[in-house]
């Protein structure tokens, strides 16, 4: 049963959205009777999943921008408004936990950047999938004989051991556009022709629409302008697949297409100089990385009772010592989290200004996120299945959280998830 916001969804979409549509299944067969199985009778021989990351797309974007292509997808498929990050609503920890099934605690990736005591470095972004602790799904998916692509999925770069991708980047090219990382997948995939086993798995990345959401903020008319522009990219990009699949694989296969998000964003009001809140007698003992509103400090343990305590002063924050962040939040790790955490509330983000301890963002608004996600609506994401030869028709999936695709992806594939997963795959019908 739909809910009133996909009610919302759909009504909304009902004009402009039959406009341009990708090319129909090759003729083989009675289509029309295959277009009108019911889920529970579907079967096809083999599934191929495309699924694109758009970094950073808020619930509201679907309903405030209408991009007419992603609103279609949704209306003939399954959506949610409600994609849930997990703790820190960042972009590397809910990447990898979407391809793993697991929180932090499970993939060791805490921030976007983060300090490893086992060798004494500094991670800023990083590209390598060796640093991962769990299973991601490209070697699942590998492991049971789904080839698989990665086109700058963050940290599918630079694989190695004995199972890996078939495809994946040495690097990520931070110059490169979504559009052109989009004209990859496809060259990829019309190059792929001659292999015996043809890519099933395919995992691309998207991070304008994020980009400018940390420039303007999420309310900005602007942000609407980079929506629209991923969207058509996105029809571009889905007509081209769509043409690519029927012209290489049988009727009995299937073709699925997601679009997922890792989280949402949210206004910054007001900038943090952790290191001015500290003071220069505890800075110079502690090795500090903060990654947005989120702050890991490593410090020697006799020092973390006395940082919490000088920290918890300023209201706008929580800090914790590492062993007492709340377990419902999945945030430990034996060498990358350190002694403090400190989380900042709603609005205010870390800073390397040393002009004061606190100072208003400049004139112009700016974006955030990595926020406990249970601190607002503002950091979920909107998510989109859609299937080509077996239509959906419109499910609202209701509210779902980032560890549940790994398990949706591997059903999808039937493929087994690995057992430390989160094996509550999302049901579509």
């Amino acid at each position: 049963m739909l809910t009133r916001l996909g009610i919302l969804l759909l009504a909304s979409l009902a004009i402009g959205c039959a406009g341009s549509r990708p090319p129909e299944p090759k003729s083989q067969g009675n289509a029309a009777t295959s277009q009108a199985h019911s889920a529970d009778r579907i079967s096809p021989q083999h599934t191929t999943v495309v699924w694109i990351s758009i970094d950073g797309f808020r619930h509201d974007y679907l309903l405030r921008f209408r991009p007419p292509t992603l609103c279609r997808l949704a209306a003939e498929g399954a959506f949610t408004l409600h994609e849930i990050p997990i703790f820190p609503s960042l972009t590397f920890p809910n990447h990898i936990s979407q391809v793993t099934g697991v929180g932090v605690d499970g993939h060791g990736i805490p921030l976007n950047s983060f300090f490893d005591e086992a060798d004494g470095k500094t991670y800023n972004f990083p590209d390598q999938s060796r640093m991962l602790r769990a299973e991601p799904i490209w070697i699942t998916a590998q492991r049971q004989g789904v080839p698989t692509a990665c086109i700058d999925w963050p940290m599918s770069h630079a694989q190695s051991g004995p199972n890996h991708a078939a495809y994946f980047d040495a690097s990520f090219d931070t110059q490169e556009t979504d559009q052109h990382r989009l004209d990859r997948i496809i060259t990829l995939l019309n190059s792929d022709a001659d292999r015996k086993q043809p890519y099933r798995l395919i995992l691309g990345y998207m991070s304008h629409v994020d980009t400018m959401g940390h420039r303007v903020g999420p309310d900005s008319p602007q942000i609407g302008t980079a929506v629209l522009e991923a969207d058509r990219s996105i029809e571009k990009f889905v007509t081209a697949v769509v043409a690519w699949f029927n012209a290489t694989h049988p009727a009995d296969d299937e073709l699925v297409i997601i679009f997922s998000t890792d989280h949402g964003m949210t206004e910054v009001k007001t900038q943090v100089n952790l290191d001015l809140l500290l003071g220069s007698d505890l800075v110079g003992k502690c090795q500090i990385v903060t990654s947005g509103p989120v702050a890991t400090l490593h410090c020697p343990a006799d020092l973390a009772a006395i940082i919490v305590e000088r920290l918890k002063a300023y209201p706008f924050m929580n800090v914790w010592k590492s062993a007492d962040v709340p377990a419902a939040d999945h945030f430990s790790d034996p060498t990358r989290i350190g002694q403090v955490v400190v989380m900042l509330k709603l609005g205010y983000s870390f800073t390397r200004q040393r002009l004061a301890a606190t100072l208003p963002v400049p004139a112009h608004s700016s974006g955030m996120h990595g926020y406990d996600p249970a601190e607002s609506v503002d950091l979920q994401g909107s998510a989109i299945i859609w299937r080509l030869r077996h239509p959906i028709g419109g499910q609202d999936l209701g509210p779902m959280t980032n560890t549940q695709w790994d398990a949706t992806v591997c059903k999808l594939l039937g493929i087994n998830p690995p057992a430390t997963a989160d094996q509550r795959a999302i049901s579509v019908r």
